[in-house]
């Protein structure tokens, strides 16, 4: 069992290349392996659980993906929670074939609502995630990690949603120079956190919803506060354009604004810029909107400074 830490970022299909172009030079600047680009993949991902969703609602998902005829089976649960970061138990087996084998799963500790495995009766594919996956590792100050660029489709009887994204992956270090790479990258090419998992967008495609946070008591401190609008503003812009709803825009900034009783000053500074240019978007046509919101690179600084100042008060 391994436990990934991820830092996950979404990105417009119009920046993709310019994301790539950045890693590219980055590797550029050493010929050693720890920071090098690696072979281009093209991943199938099929992703199982029951009609009830059995397996996502008690924290795991359950995955076979298919590389160049080499089949491989992961279970995920969730981790330790981190703020606007992927946390999550993996373990991982090569299997012969496209089927699923559960007598692995006496390898890991279910959640407790899924341990009597009552459940794998009923399983059932319930979507697919096929996309191209660039792939970079890189070291950053003290820090190694494995960037890759996503870029495909989810897919089910439900729709279809597409995966435009980088994940961030800690290999050696922590956190931190991954804050502080994903800041240099978001310099040069707009990007924005994503909390959002790709079994999350195959569930989203069948029940339409949006998953909220849930809201702490008024009386909790000003770090549970903060960290709850900080994740009610990333799932907004999320749904902004999974939904394709401009509409959103208002309560979007009303979570940024709510935020912002919680920081400090030189916060609530990049806040106030961020929200200026956020102003400027109201005077576009409806129709082009979300495009002009993705090209606007503060959006991505702001929440990678707040997510790591946040992080570095629940450390």
């Amino acid at each position: 069992m391994a436990t990934e830490l991820e830092l996950k970022l979404m990105l417009h299909s119009d920046y993709l290349k310019s994301a790539s172009d950045f890693l590219d030079e980055i590797c550029a600047l050493s010929d050693t392996d720890d920071q090098s680009r690696q072979p281009t993949l093209a991943l199938m991902n099929a992703y199982f659980d029951t009609e009830n969703a059995d397996l996502m609602q008690g924290g795991m998902a359950l995955r076979i993906r298919a590389v160049n005829n080499t089949f491989i089976q992961t279970v995920k649960t969730r981790g330790s929670d981190r703020i606007g970061m992927h946390a999550r138990g993996e373990w991982e087996w090569f299997i012969p074939n496209d089927h699923l084998d559960l007598s692995l799963l006496a390898e890991v500790p279910l959640p407790d609502v899924l341990q009597d495995m009552s459940w794998s009766r009923e399983l059932i594919e319930v979507y697919r995630t096929d996309f191209e996956r660039q792939v970079w590792n890189v070291r950053f100050q003290a820090t190694t990690m494995e960037v890759v660029c996503d870029h495909g489709f989810v897919i089910s009887p439900y729709g279809k949603d597409a995966i435009c994204e980088l994940e961030l992956e800690l290999k050696e270090g922590n956190e931190a120079g991954l804050y502080q790479f994903a800041l240099q990258l978001a310099e040069r090419v707009p990007v924005q956190v994503s909390i959002v998992s790709k079994a999350q967008r195959g569930v989203r495609l069948k029940y339409g919803q949006i998953e909220f946070p849930n809201k702490p008591l008024q009386t909790a401190n000003t770090i549970v506060l903060a960290a709850y609008w900080y994740e009610v503003w990333l799932v907004y812009w999320e749904a902004m354009h999974f939904m394709e709803d401009e509409a959103l825009m208002q309560p979007f900034r009303h979570s940024i604004s709510q935020l912002k009783a919680y920081l400090p000053n030189d916060l609530v500074e990049v806040v106030n810029d961020l929200d200026r240019q956020l102003e400027s978007c109201l005077m576009v046509e409806e129709v082009m909107m979300l495009t002009k919101l993705a090209s606007i690179k503060q959006i991505g600084i702001a929440m990678l400074k707040i997510g790591q100042w946040l992080n570095q008060q629940t450390a």
